[in-house]
């Protein structure tokens, strides 16, 4: 026979055991899995951010610069501000595509050049849609049919032809390698979207990847088109994903396939009143020219941008209460660690040496805006 104080014992013993076994449980389920399958390194992580041992766990923003608040001698520094980079000395460079200009700013906000001359000839700029600045201080623009190279002077350096790539967007590594997405071209089974690595000179070294996104039916346009969003890392590797799956795909110098990185969401439903919201911010008042077709649920996320750090900084649409989207932060080994919010008007644009930057479109007053920040890990 069995005494009561032993059958006491057991069940409290055996209630330890469950307990404990469903702590595991939970611990287990926000744990970052990390495995290789067929020499690919897949990190796979849960939906909530998992601190790193011993690491930082959360990110505090402190405002250092607001550029652009002051006027220049004709009014506002900017008229519409298209695109943002920093090089090694902290410079901020601007592209301002509707007076096309270029403007330097030093690491306190002093401006120190503006240069750019509206024209269809040599060292001239049409349209020009993006930038990107190297750490030497050299602005890569991505003007219509070519790609012009301007020091910090204002010097045009090189222009180089795109017009058989029809770009879209560049970004640059420290190896002096230029990465392109193209999109627009027509494909077997929709409108061909691809990225593509090249030297100096603009010739092509590799594809690196290509994806072709539906045609839509007549009429209609998707709020949420398929594009490649890219980071080139301090070791010469690519990361690379499409905003309809949270993943990402880590390539080799040669463009193998090293990592995975993966990470579970929660969809987010699409309310009628999300797509007017999508569809006036858009076309304001105006009634569209087409037919939105809105999926039931939003993308994973919005767009992720790395840092000097080989960290991501991935915008979901996951709004924080006050209107500002979340945004997920991965370490370089590809573990969600963290999130932070911005506000929904401030769009990140770089992170380098711990200074985050973004670009406000148009403040309260109407007026395009750049803001940096100081980061500190906790």
């Amino acid at each position: 026979m069995i005494k009561r104080t032993s059958l006491h014992f057991i069940y409290v013993v055996a209630v330890l055991v469950l307990i404990a076994f469903g702590a595991s449980v939970a611990q287990a389920g926000q744990k970052v899995e990390i495995k290789t399958e067929n020499g690919v390194t897949i990190v796979h992580n849960p939906k909530t951010p998992v601190p790193l041992p011993g690491g930082p766990s959360k990110l505090v923003l402190k405002e250092e610069l607001v550029i652009g608040k002051e006027s220049g001698a004709s009014g506002p520094f900017f008229a519409d501000l298209r695109s943002l980079g920093v090089d090694d000395k902290e410079n901020v460079w601007t592209l301002d595509w509707s007076d096309i200009k270029i403007r330097v700013f030093d690491k306190t906000g002093k401006l120190i050049s503006t240069f750019g001359k509206k024209g269809q000839g040599p060292k001239e700029l049409q349209g020009p849609q993006r930038m990107a600045v190297s750490g030497d201080g050299r602005a890569f623009i991505l003007d219509r049919n070519k790609l012009a190279v301007y020091g910090l002077d204002g010097s045009c350096l090189e222009e180089l032809s795109t017009a058989k790539i029809s770009p879209f967007r560049i970004k640059l590594d420290k190896a002096g390698f230029i990465y392109l997405d193209s999109r627009g071209g027509l494909g077997p089974k929709g409108i061909s979207n691809s990225l593509t690595k090249f030297d100096a000179h603009l010739n092509p070294v590799m594809t690196i990847s290509t994806h072709e996104q539906p045609l839509p039916v007549s009429g209609t346009v998707s709020p949420f088109p398929d594009i490649v969003y890219f980071v080139p890392t301090s070791d010469g590797h690519l990361i690379w994903g499409v905003g309809l799956e949270y993943q990402f795909h880590v390539l080799d110098h040669a463009g193998k396939l090293v990592k995975m990185i993966l990470k579970d969401f929660a969809p987010l439903r699409i309310s009628i009143e999300d797509q007017k919201t999508v569809i006036e911010e858009m076309y304001g008042n105006q009634a569209p020219p087409v037919k939105f077709v809105f999926p039931d649920a939003y993308p994973p996320f919005q767009f992720f941008m790395g840092d000097d750090e080989d960290r991501l900084y991935v915008r979901t649409y996951e709004k924080d209460g006050q209107g500002g989207f979340w945004h997920d932060v991965f370490d370089a080994q590809g573990r969600c660690f963290t999130r932070f919010s911005l506000p929904k008007d401030e769009m990140l644009f770089i992170v380098k040496k711990s200074k985050l930057y973004v670009m406000i479109s148009e403040n309260e007053e109407g007026i395009p805006l750049i803001k940096r920040y100081g980061m500190e890990w906790k």
